[in-house]
């Protein structure tokens, strides 16, 4: 299996709306999984906006500056809010549907198709179906 790298032509931009990214300097962060660990979180929180609503961060390690470790954003379905978060170190994509249920685990990478999210939800939906 191809192993899939997400490197951003342009790290400080939301892929998402293309708003500059707010850009923090941590030694950790508590996302879907707690990522340990010196790294920049680039994150983007757009509430008010009608479509796309969404909250979205990646994180680059300091050690490894030209590569995405992890990447988080909720993405509204219609009917429900869902937190997708792509971990690229294990190659897992991370689905929850709620605040307080457990994510879903696939053992391979749904990659975001940026900045059109239509393909991405229909993806979203079909793995939580056949999951």
């Amino acid at each position: 299996m191809n192993k899939v790298v997400m490197v951003p032509d342009h790290f400080y931009n939301c892929p998402i709306c293309g708003k500059q990214c707010e850009v923090e300097e941590v030694t950790g962060w508590n996302s879907v999984y707690r990522v340990q660990g010196p790294c920049q979180v680039f994150s983007c929180i757009m509430p008010l906006a009608s479509d796309p609503l969404h909250c979205y961060n990646h994180i680059v390690f300091r050690a490894e500056p030209n590569q995405i470790a992890f990447q988080e954003f909720e993405v509204d379905l219609g009917n429900k809010s869902v937190l997708f978060a792509n971990d690229y170190r294990i190659q897992h994509s991370i689905i929850k549907n709620s605040r307080d249920a457990v994510p879903l685990e696939l053992s391979f990478i749904i990659v975001p198709d940026f900045p059109s999210l239509s393909s991405l939800k229909k993806k979203i939906r079909t793995s939580l179906t056949f999951s």
